[in-house]
């Protein structure tokens, strides 16, 4: 743990956090509108002591950025500073480092601060999404549907886009999260739960998007062609099963090689990117964005 009197430009490059961008400040809105670290998101914890239930219910890990991420606690008491960090850690969570800034009595230098209120965020949409959203559609084809949404970041990132997002999940609890994410970015998605192997629970639509992020239900994933409008797109990425890999998912829900290419082979697709490789937390992945073409195997309209 840092001194307040010992925030220095040397001491914030130690941090891998803070060299990353990642910097949590859970003091009061007031004290974070005056002076904060510069790229610090504001998420005000209410006076609890370092209470873990009451870290895991005021922060849930939605609104952090991925647990293999660094991430820099910034904190005006020592106690909370530090109980949120380990409370992070003991939840998988490697590289977070704890800061105690102090109050307005001992400034810090001005390079290393901002003022006003917070206006950015911490968690991040799956990359396999944010990388190809080139390739999609634009909004105004139709609504999109994410399969399997867990907590939202999907389906949050999409409506804040400008779609028109059903977000469906068995997890109930998990949907409650989405839909608290979703009104923290002032945007609005259908979250609503369904069991993803009975095929009634699926809104046929059509579609203009379908993501699909970290899940594979096979029979759901043979129709897809079926849920889509002409033009329309899918955007999935999940675990594949690479020659002698030994870990997470069990093998019946991990790809096979080259099991998304044939998926979508035909005339009714057109491949717009496809790889087979790893996630950024280690997991063997392999993903695909193909668009369904129109009648006769025409490029379906996209705009």
């Amino acid at each position: 743990m840092t001194r307040p009197e010992e925030i220095t430009p040397d001491v914030l490059e130690a941090l891998a956090g803070w060299r990353a961008g990642r910097i949590l400040d859970v003091r009061p809105a007031a004290a974070f509108a005056r002076q904060h670290l510069r790229g610090a998101v504001s998420l005000p914890l209410e006076p609890c002591g370092a209470d873990p239930g009451h870290f895991a219910a005021a922060i849930p890990s939605i609104f952090l950025p991925p647990r293999h991420e660094p991430l820099l606690v910034v904190a005006s008491v020592r106690d909370v500073a530090d109980g949120l960090a380990a409370h992070l850690r003991a939840r998988g969570r490697t590289g977070v480092d704890a800061l105690v800034q102090p109050g307005p009595d001992i400034p810090l230098p001005a390079a290393l601060t901002a003022s006003g209120p917070s206006r950015d965020r911490l968690w991040s949409p799956p990359e396999w999404l944010s990388r190809h959203a080139d390739l999609l559609p634009p909004p105004a084809l139709g609504p999109a549907l994410d399969l399997a949404c867990g907590s939202g970041r999907a389906a949050v990132w999409l409506a804040a886009a400008g779609w028109r997002v059903t977000a469906l999940d068995h997890q109930v609890e998990a949907l409650d999260l989405g839909r608290r994410l979703a009104a923290s970015a002032s945007v609005a998605v259908d979250f609503a739960a369904a069991d993803l192997r009975r095929p009634q629970d699926v809104p046929p639509g059509p579609w203009a998007l379908v993501v699909s992020i970290r899940f594979l239900e096979r029979p759901l994933l043979a129709r897809l062609g079926g849920l889509l409008m002409p033009g329309g797109v899918a955007c999935l990425r999940t675990f594949r099963d690479p020659p002698g890999y030994r870990g997470h998912p069990q093998p019946r829900h991990r790809l096979d090689r080259g099991e998304l290419m044939a998926a979508f082979a035909g005339a009714d697709f057109e491949v717009l990117a496809h790889d087979e490789g790893f996630d950024a937390d280690g997991l063997p992945a392999a993903g695909i964005v193909a668009r369904r073409r129109g009648p006769a195997g025409r490029p379906g309209r996209t705009t």
